[in-house]
């Protein structure tokens, strides 16, 4: 079973996450399990992912990520309801 490369939980399936947005054919790629993944694009923008986020280390050392493995790996969750952060939902408009 693959392992996730954010919490680094054991799971079912993982999805593979493109470390700079919008530019896949040159980006490197990590895999992450649902939750986490969805969780990067709810905390950053695709600018923040590019400039700021654009590795695997980066991502973990993140605050907002940091509190979110937490409380991750406390649940065991497979399926989490993810919000967009204010932010965020900016930043789509």
């Amino acid at each position: 079973m693959p392992e996730c490369g954010l919490c680094e939980r054991t799971v079912a399936k993982t999805t593979r996450h493109h470390l700079i947005p919008k530019n896949r054919k040159e980006s490197d790629t990590v895999d992450l399990c649902e939750p986490c993944h969805r969780q990067v694009h709810a905390t950053f923008t695709h600018h923040e992912l590019r400039y700021y986020y654009d590795t695997l280390e980066r991502l973990k050392k993140s605050e907002e990520m940091r509190k979110f493995v937490r409380w991750l790996r406390k649940t065991n969750h497979s399926k989490v309801k993810v919000r967009d952060s204010k932010r965020v939902r900016d930043w789509r408009g």
